[in-house]
């Protein structure tokens, strides 16, 4: 069994891997990780989804030259003894990435530069361009040439500014998804810089816009942001768990113009990468 764990800023995944299918994964907050490792001792509190049919991509999958040159691979060395769910050799590899990839247990650790890469690939075997929109920073991978360009010096473009603006409203950041399919019209929002965008919330719902419509005007001023840094492609891949609000994805869809796919469980595709890379440091399994 190969197991991957995404610690990332907001929320941890794992995703476990037997004979290259995926037999669980779950979500739970970043200061509750542990949970997800402990829960390898009791199957039923581990999200089982269903198998996925992977052919031939799961064995023919790489990590990108370039970004392999980029890429930093830590490794424990010897085998440890990883809390609850006993050791490496019991339970198979455990490959981190996310923020915290170097506090968690692991037997290597990648960067979510190689953990997306190789998610996605998982699903899309073509796929051009990864945008993956975490909570702190939102990364570019470009599969054609091997580059990738991230964006961690604000707010703008990741799901930090969404929560920004759901705090505001006083509602559930998973809501705003369902609020902009309401709105009947979008309020202009040209600031993605939090300070200034709530000011400019505040002037257009006094100006008559309701919050559906203001919610709706964000969405778009997020999707212009991430489609500044996107080069021309006519297809783009969406990842992580920004992406399930659905607003954000049919925004970005209307403003950039590409033919937009959203994978299975967005969410945990770099702990499904991650995994897949562990199955690369055991292929016997």
């Amino acid at each position: 069994m190969n197991t991957g764990l995404d610690v990332g800023s907001t929320t941890a995944k794992i995703v476990r891997l037997e004979s290259g299918k995926i037999t669980a994964s779950k979500v739970v907050p970043s200061h509750r990780w542990k949970e997800l490792l402990e829960d390898g001792n009791n199957s039923d509190t581990v999200e089982t989804i269903g198998a996925v049919e992977t052919s031939e991509t799961t064995e023919n999958v790489e990590t990108p030259g370039a970004m392999g040159n980029v890429e930093t691979i830590e490794s424990t060395g010897n085998v440890e003894t990883i809390g609850a769910i006993g050791t490496v050799e019991s339970t198979g590899t455990i490959v981190s990435t996310g923020y915290f990839r170097k506090t968690v247990p692991h037997t290597a650790a990648i960067t979510e530069i190689t953990a997306a890469s190789l998610g996605v690939r998982y699903y899309i075997p073509d796929a051009q361009v990864i945008v993956d929109v975490g909570g702190q920073d939102t990364k570019v991978i470009d599969l054609r040439n091997n580059t990738f360009l991230i964006n961690d010096k604000c707010s703008a473009g990741t799901g930090a500014f969404l929560e920004l603006a759901a705090h505001y409203f006083d509602i559930p950041v998973e809501s705003l998804g369902k609020l902009h399919t309401r709105a009947r019209r979008s309020a202009r929002i040209n600031n993605t810089c939090g300070v200034f965008a709530i000011s400019e919330m505040i002037s257009q719902l006094v100006g008559g816009y309701t919050m559906e419509e203001v919610i709706c005007g964000i969405h778009q001023a997020f999707a212009r942001r991430i489609a500044q840094m996107i080069p021309p492609v006519e297809t783009v891949v969406l990842i992580g768990g920004t992406v399930l609000n659905t607003g954000i994805v049919e925004s970005f869809e209307s403003i950039h113009g590409s033919t937009v796919v959203v994978p299975p469980s967005p969410q945990t595709v770099n702990a499904l990468g991650a995994a897949l890379y562990g199955k690369k440091l055991r292929p016997g399994q």
